[in-house]
């Protein structure tokens, strides 16, 4: 949903000529990448991962992870 999200946000910056807008989408995919890549996901995503699975986190958890990773 996310991903969905901030491809709506990229192509709204695009049509209406807002280029911190495209940027603002790109930081949300990045900083949502780096959180999954670190072990912090929800439980759909950690099914997904073969091996050792990490230890699923809440929706909210994981979009806290994503802000404070945009924060920083």
């Amino acid at each position: 949903t996310i991903f969905a999200w901030s491809g709506a946000l990229r192509k709204r910056g695009e049509l209406d000529g807002i280029a911190e807008l495209g940027q603002f989408a790109d930081a949300l995919e990045g900083a949502t990448l780096d959180t999954i890549r670190s072990g912090v996901m929800t439980g759909d995503l950690a099914g997904l991962v073969e091996g050792e699975r990490p230890a699923p986190v809440t929706s909210e958890a994981f979009l806290k992870a994503i802000r404070t990773r945009m924060e920083a």
